[in-house]
């Protein structure tokens, strides 16, 4: 038998295992955000500007690629899916500078939580959104990392070789990247940005999937606490440890919130806007892996704010569906009305705050990459 306290065991080395995984991702790509020598100590200094400074020659690069190859429509395409994906790395690095401070604040609050501790209902909660957290984990990763592989094998599959085809749409600037050995210089310094680029990106997306899950995983419990609130009116003390529990918890899933940032989805639809364009106009490329890859992250981040939404929506039902007119207390009726007002606010990851994500973000997401690969053919034709 798994006893209970073993599965304690498991359940709190897996909270610690998750941030492993992505802290493990940003430090072999010299992006140690998460240390507390970060922008203090002189190295991780140095390399973070040394990655900015990159990234801002990255995008030039691409630029002056695009112009001096500009009459190959081939190129251009490829040009402009690179810029997309450096510029949204340079917005995601950015902003996780930017929020360090309140994202390892909430780092810290996940992986000191220990709610499963409460009991058995509890810890089942917080297994099964642990459980989704690495699948999800797990299935970024791979993404990425099959992304990476598939636009640099692509040329050796398709004979790209001979005709010097690149995987990106860039290349070393005053050097004609198709004689020798210009193209062998570039198609390794592609292999070695392409894999930096997956290692960074799996290390981003990864607090999100640790918050969401934490965040569902709370609110699910919340449900719970809130179906029981009336079913023993005169236990009073009972009555008060479920709304102190109730109040702690959504307190600080409020302060959570506020802080996930989410402005690659944009960048996510002119990826399949471009990619989607690319494949139909010439039907062997390396476009697929980008769209899938892209297709595959907004659709993950769409089913995780629904997630939290639906999880949301169920805990506004259960302020009202609970038995509270059984109780006879005018503290705990309060206590009631407060929970009533405060289940009103909308939850979700906002997108600018234009909605929220959610599956019909997804359906909008695709539809508007749909309609401008629709333009630009309307206006190649």
């Amino acid at each position: 038998m798994f006893s209970l306290g073993k599965s304690h065991q498991y359940l709190e080395l897996s909270y610690n295992r998750i941030y492993e995984v992505f802290h493990w991702f940003l430090k072999i790509s010299l992006l140690r955000i998460f240390d507390d020598d970060f922008l203090v100590a002189p190295v991780p200094t140095a390399l973070f500007q040394f990655h900015e400074t990159e990234l801002v020659v990255s995008l030039g690069v691409i630029l002056q690629h695009a112009y001096c190859y500009r009459n190959d429509l081939d190129t251009i395409i490829l040009s402009v899916s690179a810029f997309v994906s450096a510029f949204e790395l340079m917005l995601k690095i950015n902003g996780m500078v930017y929020r360090r401070k309140q994202i390892a604040a909430m780092i810290r609050t996940v992986l000191s939580d220990r709610s499963y501790l409460d009991g058995p209902i509890e810890a089942a909660i917080c297994g099964k959104y642990l459980r989704l957290a690495r699948k999800l984990l797990l299935v970024t990763i791979m993404s990425y990392l099959m992304t990476g592989a598939m636009l640099l094998i692509y040329p050796v599959l398709s004979g790209g070789l001979a005709d010097r085809t690149l995987p990106l749409g860039y290349s070393i600037p005053f050097a004609d990247y198709r004689t020798h050995p210009w193209y062998l210089i570039n198609y390794l310094l592609q292999i070695v940005q392409v894999h930096w680029v997956a290692l960074v990106f799996a290390g981003l997306d990864g607090p999100f999937y640790l918050f969401v899950c934490y965040l569902a995983s709370q609110l699910e419990i919340l449900i719970v606490y809130l179906r029981q609130i009336g079913e023993s009116p005169d236990n009073v003390q009972e009555q008060r440890r479920l709304m102190r529990k109730v109040f702690e918890i959504h307190t600080g899933l409020s302060h959570i919130y506020r802080e996930v940032y989410l402005m690659q989805v944009l960048c996510s639809i002119v990826h399949i806007c471009v990619s989607l364009f690319h494949i139909q106009i010439k039907f062997k490329n390396g476009s697929y892996g980008m769209l899938l890859t892209n297709v595959n992250k907004i659709w993950l981040f769409c089913y995780c704010g629904e997630l939290v939404v639906s999880k949301a929506t169920e805990f506004s039902t259960g302020v009202y569906a609970n038995q509270w007119y059984r109780l006879w207390n005018r503290r705990d009726l309060q206590d009631v009305l407060f929970m009533l007002r405060n289940a009103q606010r909308n939850y979700g990851f906002s997108i600018g705050g234009f909605g929220f994500l959610s599956f019909a973000t997804f359906t909008a997401v695709m539809k508007t990459a749909y309609s401008c690969n629709a333009f630009l053919h309307r206006v190649m034709n």
